[in-house]
């Protein structure tokens, strides 16, 4: 392992988070901003995995920018989307944290709404799954300084969106934390006064990544444009089944093939490890 491979890595452990400027070229995050931008009207139109709108007022986030449904009229674009998950550029960075090989777990696109204006509430993705402070704590212990999971976002417009407290993964709230994240029925946790809180400042095509059982937040304004990209991963040692990971078209006939040989061969793996979940769930 190189001096900066070692430095990257140690810099996830100890705070939990890494910027990368410009992992993808400003001229390609302008393209994917252009296959992001009609993917989400469609999706605004009709959420192919629902059958209804996508579209309300508080809307900020949709899942699964790969559905087949999105490429209709647009066959190229889905291997051109599929080509920066499998990026070698991203891999290796994923790689370096982890310390062996990622396994996709899902796209996200966050954009500002049409109808609100607010800070994003505090959180651990740990909540969500545990809200038992007992079990969340223990889920945090076990995840270590790496994690089992990472969250890797690139800008597709000039964002200051994201917020996080370096060094939280590794242990509990504090007083002054839990009082903001979970105290009073979570009724406090968009505060804008997070102790220690870094607000990052993304340019088109600089990634942040992030471990998601950090305190961390995003923000919504209708009034300010926001384009990101995220690409969810976990380690090929720690598979998780949920929806996240519940994409049973990777089986659909022709799918895999529209994908170039490289990229193909980096979604093999995840097609062998879910498979069964997807036939299972159908």
């Amino acid at each position: 392992m190189t001096k900066t491979e070692a430095s990257i890595h140690q810099r996830w452990c100890k705070d939990g988070y890494v910027s990368v400027p410009g992992l993808i070229g400003s001229a390609q995050a302008g393209h994917l901003r252009t296959i992001c931008s009609g993917i989400l009207a469609q999706w605004r139109t009709r959420d192919p995995q629902t059958g209804a709108p996508g579209e309300k007022p508080d809307a900020t986030v949709m899942r699964h920018l790969n559905h087949p449904a999105y490429f209709d009229q647009h066959s190229k674009q889905l291997s051109e989307l599929l080509d920066v998950v499998a990026n070698p550029n991203v891999l290796q960075v994923v790689a370096e944290i982890f310390n062996e090989p990622p396994l996709f777990r899902c796209t996200s696109l966050f954009f500002n709404p049409s109808g609100i204006r607010l800070d994003g509430n505090w959180h651990r993705d740990s909540q969500f799954s545990e809200q038992d402070d007992g079990k969340e704590r223990a889920t945090l212990a076990k995840m270590g300084p790496t994690g089992i999971g990472m969250q890797l976002q690139i800008a597709l417009l000039p964002s200051d969106d994201i917020e996080l407290v370096p060094g939280s993964h590794l242990r509990w709230d504090t007083p002054e934390e839990y009082a903001i994240r979970k105290a009073d029925g979570w009724t406090h946790n968009r505060t804008n006064t997070m102790p220690g809180a870094l607000r990052v400042h993304q340019d088109p095509g600089d990634a942040v990544l992030f471990n998601p059982a950090a305190i961390h937040r995003g923000r919504y304004y209708s009034d300010i444009p926001r384009s990101t990209l995220m690409l969810t991963y976990t380690k090929s040692s720690e598979p998780y089944s949920d929806f996240f990971s519940n994409q049973p078209w990777f089986l659909e006939p022709g799918y895999m093939e529209r994908l170039t040989q490289d990229t193909r061969a980096f979604f093999e793996p995840f097609v062998a490890q879910y498979e069964s979940f997807w036939r299972s769930s159908m």
